[in-house]
C-alpha cells in the first residue's frame, strides 16, 4: 500500500519535523542508494569515527529488514536507533531512521575504551563532542518512538514486542574442530573434564557463608577432579583473567545471597574487575583472584553476625544509600510505615544504639575513607556529609576514633 505522505518532498519533511519536535530524537529519511533526503536537526553532528554518514547506513544494513515494521538497532558504539523501512509499488522506496541516540551520558573511560577497542584513529576530544551532542533516552521510550511513527505512516496499531531487535554483533563461526560436541569427545578420549556444577556450588557457598579460611584451604588444594576451561586461545594471560573475572561475578552474587548489601557488592566486583585489567602477570592473577574472594567472604560475615528485621534492614539501606543527604527519623518511620517512636525503641534494641548514632558512625566511616583515598579538603568532606562546621566534624570524628580528621589521614599517609 502506498503512502500518502511519501508522494512528495514536501510530506516527507513535514512529517520528519513533527517526529523530531515531538521526541527531540534525530530524524531522516533516506533513499535506496542511501543518501539522506531530509533530516532534523539541520545542525546534527555527525560520528567522526564513519568518514561519511552514507558509510553508517551502509553498516546498519536496512536492506535486508521487513517493510513496513520498526527495527531497533545498537551500534558497536553505542548508538541507538530505529527504523522504518517503505516501499513503493513493490519496489524498496527508502527507510525512516530515528537516532542516534545513548541510553546514558557515554563517560570518558568509555570513549577511551572504544578508541583501544576498535583501534579508532580519531582524537578523544572529537568524539567526546559527538556523544554529548546525542540525546540522552532509554530504552523503552526509543520503542515508543518507533511505534509512534509507525501509526502515523500506516495507520497501523503494533506494541513493543512487535519492534524487531537487532543488537550489532560478530559474525562468528565455529569450524570443526572448535565444535562443543568435538571437544566433549575429545574429554572423554583424554577423561579430562570441567570442574562438576555441584564442586563449584560448593567452593561459592564458603563465599556467601562468609568463611573464608575454609575458602583458602579449598584454593591451595589441587583440583583432581576437573579442569578450568580456556577462555582465550590467542592469549594464556587473557584467558586467565578471563576466569578471574568469571569467579567475581559469580562471588558478587553468592555474596549478596549471603546478606551483602548490593550495592557494595556490585561496587567491589567493578573495582577488582578494573584492578584486574591492570595486572601483566599470569601468577598475580591467581593472587588477586584469592585477595577478591577473601574480601567478599570477610565482608559477608561482618554481616552476618548483625541479624536484623526487614524494618532495620530496610533504614540501613536508606542509610546507605542517602548518606550524602540529611537524613531524619520522620523520613525513616514514613519509609517502613511506622511510628517514629516505635521505629527509634526498635532500633535501638536491635542494633544496639540510637538511629542518630548509627547514621554519625556511618558518616565518620565515609569520612574515613574520604580521608584515606582522596585529595579532598576537609571543608568539602564536612559539608558533603552534612556536618555544621568544621568544629562539629572534628568533635564527631574523634568521638569514635580517638583522633581528628587531619592526624587519621596524616597517620594513613604514613607521615
Amino acid at each position: 500500500m502506498d503512502m500518502v505522505m511519501l508522494r512528495d518532498k514536501e510530506d516527507i519533511a513535514y512529517f520528519s519535523k513533527l517526529i523530531y519536535e515531538t521526541i527531540h530524537i534525530p530524524v531522516f529519511y533516506i533513499n535506496s542508494h542511501l543518501e539522506v533526503i531530509i533530516g532534523h536537526p539541520a545542525t546534527y553532528t555527525a560520528n567522526p569515527i564513519y568518514p561519511q554518514t552514507h558509510e553508517l547506513f551502509t553498516q546498519l544494513d536496512f536492506f535486508n529488514d521487513p517493510i513496513n515494521i520498526p527495527v531497533f538497532r545498537t551500534t558497536n558504539f553505542l548508538e541507538n536507533f530505529i527504523s522504518i523501512k517503505v516501499e513503493s509499488n513493490g519496489n524498496f522506496q527508502g527507510a525512516w531512521v530515528l537516532g542516534p541516540s545513548v541510553y546514558i551520558d557515554v563517560a570518558d573511560e568509555t570513549i577511551q575504551g572504544l578508541i583501544n577497542d576498535f583501534q579508532v584513529k580519531v582524537s578523544q576530544e572529537d568524539i567526546k563532542r559527538y556523544y554529548q551532542s546525542l540525546p540522552t533516552v532509554n530504552k523503552l521510550t526509543l520503542l515508543h518512538a518507533g511505534l509512534l511513527a509507525n501509526y502515523l505512516l500506516f495507520s497501523k496499531r503494533i506494541s513493543v514486542t512487535d519492534v524487531i531487535q537487532k543488537e550489532n554483533t560478530l559474525k562468528i563461526d565455529f569450524t570443526m574442530e572448535d565444535s562443543p560436541e568435538l571437544l566433549i569427545s575429545k574429554s572423554r578420549q583424554e577423561i579430562s573434564f570441567h570442574t562438576s556444577y555441584k564442586l563449584e556450588k560448593d567452593f561459592f557457598k564458603y563465599v556467601k557463608e562468609g568463611r573464608k579460611e575454609e575458602l583458602l584451604r579449598k584454593m591451595g588444594v589441587p583440583d583432581t577432579q576437573g579442569k578450568l576451561g580456556v577462555l582465550s586461545k590467542k592469549s594464556h594471560l587473557r584467558s586467565e583473567k578471563n576466569l578471574v573475572i568469571s569467579a567475581i561475578t559469580l562471588a558478587t552474587r553468592y555474596a549478596i545471597d549471603g546478606g551483602l548489601h548490593p550495592e557494595m557488592a556490585f561496587t567491589m566486583s567493578d573495582l577488582y574487575i578494573q584492578g584486574l585489567e591492570e595486572i601483566n602477570d599470569a601468577l598475580e592473577v591467581q593472587t588477586y583472584l584469592r585477595k577478591a574472594l577473601c574480601d567478599f567472604a570477610e565482608r559477608v560475615l561482618q554481616e552476618r553476625n548483625h541479624q536484623y528485621t526487614n524494618t532495620i534492614i530496610d533504614c540501613q539501606s536508606y542509610i546507605f544509600k542517602n548518606l550524602y543527604e540529611e537524613i531524619t527519623l520522620g523520613q525513616l518511620a514514613y519509609l517502613v510505615n511506622m511510628h517514629p517512636n516505635y521505629l527509634s525503641t526498635l532500633f535501638k534494641k536491635e542494633v544496639g544504639i540510637s538511629i542518630t548514632e548509627y547514621i554519625l558512625k556511618q558518616k565518620v566511616e565515609e569520612a574515613k575513607k574520604l580521608l584515606t583515598y582522596s585529595n579532598y579538603p576537609l571543608s568539602e568532606i564536612y559539608s558533603w556529609l552534612n556536618f555544621h562546621d568544621q568544629s562539629h566534624f572534628t568533635k564527631v570524628f574523634k568521638r569514635y576514633t580517638g583522633t581528628t580528621p587531619k592526624k587519621y589521614k596524616k597517620h594513613q599517609l604514613g607521615n
